[in-house]
């Protein structure tokens, strides 16, 4: 499968303790402190205003972040633009890598932390890339090994279920669900990319 146009998400624990627009500024501090490592963040769009929409979104180069409003439910979206390296199983790990980056650089931030906190129990996979990851079984298939070998290294000790839907008018999408609900550090740190005791 010859795609880097990986998105997931993570839906926030308690989505009422956001208020609308907070985020805004909370990205602007990461364009202004290049924050986000591996990433260069270009601006800021803001649809708040539309229903179950994109809500508010950081533009990188690499990327577009997302508080996704979709569904009714709050979250962080990675959504990755640009080519990443290495093999699907690599490309996929790399994704889930920034996503949860970001998510604990949300959490971590003065001003949401505490308030702030992501359910690492539930996550979705999206290929935003109709060309080379259509909604097809034949996709699913392909990338089903990679991702369960990937999730089996970001959550250790967990039973992951996966779930797709055959869907060809919507985007290839794939929720996985966990018996446990490590957090964003505990899942950094199983794929390596977080020292023990950060």
């Amino acid at each position: 499968m010859d795609s880097s146009k990986f998105a997931f998400k993570f839906f926030l624990e308690n989505p009422a303790a956001l208020k609308p627009g907070e985020v805004v500024p909370v990205f602007h501090s990461f364009i202004q402190t290049h924050g986000i490592p591996d990433h260069l963040l270009i601006d800021i769009a803001d649809y708040e205003h539309v229903p179950n929409g994109p809500g508010t979104v950081l533009v990188s180069h690499e990327a577009n972040i997302h508080l996704d409003l979709a569904d009714g439910r709050p979250g962080l979206l990675y959504v990755r633009k640009q080519p990443l390296k290495g093999d699907v199983r690599e490309r996929i790990r790399a994704a889930l890598r920034y996503a949860l980056e970001v998510a604990m650089r949300l959490e971590q931030h003065p001003t949401l932390a505490g308030r702030v906190k992501f359910n690492t129990q539930e996550l979705v996979l999206r290929i935003n890339d109709r060309l080379h990851g259509p909604n097809k079984p034949e996709t699913y298939e392909a990338i089903r090994p990679a991702l369960e070998d990937v999730l089996a290294e970001a959550y250790p000790i967990a039973t992951v279920s996966l779930d797709y839907t055959h869907a060809p008018a919507e985007l290839f999408e794939v929720r996985a669900k966990s018996s446990t609900n490590p957090g964003v550090g505990a899942m950094l740190e199983c794929l390596g990319f977080l020292p023990a005791g950060t």
